[in-house]
């Protein structure tokens, strides 16, 4: 059975809402996360999403598909991967406005609703 998250606004938040999600269909949190991905941004998921979440290093896997370039790779490195890694979960700066262009309505977000364990992690911006 597919189940789809569909409120997430950057990477973190596809990793913390999908294990919300989980918790909501599966009555249970995962017992391992792999996320598929660019190959570009596997340092991003495992080294710092993964930590922000304190989740075990050895139940996390990530798999890269697809090519990118030199150019794409230093992007992440100069954006993506610098700004989290100054504000783990992108509640600041160019994150924060990131995640308000990708809710022009200001829809609301229906977690921690079945997964009141995380509430910390959503609180925290």
């Amino acid at each position: 059975r597919a189940q789809a998250e569909e409120f997430a606004r950057d990477s973190f938040e596809n990793v913390l809402f999908s294990v919300c999600r989980f918790r909501q269909v599966a009555k249970r949190y995962p017992e391992r996360i792999t996320v598929v991905s660019l190959p570009f941004k596997e340092a991003r998921f495992v080294s710092l999403h993964r930590a922000a979440l304190r989740f075990p290093a050895a139940r996390f896997g990530f798999v890269g598909l697809g090519n990118s370039t030199k150019e794409v790779e230093e992007g992440e490195k100069n954006n993506a991967y610098r700004h989290f890694k100054g504000d783990p979960m992108g509640c600041s700066g160019d994150l924060l406005k990131k995640k308000q262009f990708r809710n022009p309505f200001s829809a609301s977000i229906p977690y921690p609703q079945g997964c009141e364990e995380l509430g910390g992690l959503f609180a925290h911006c």
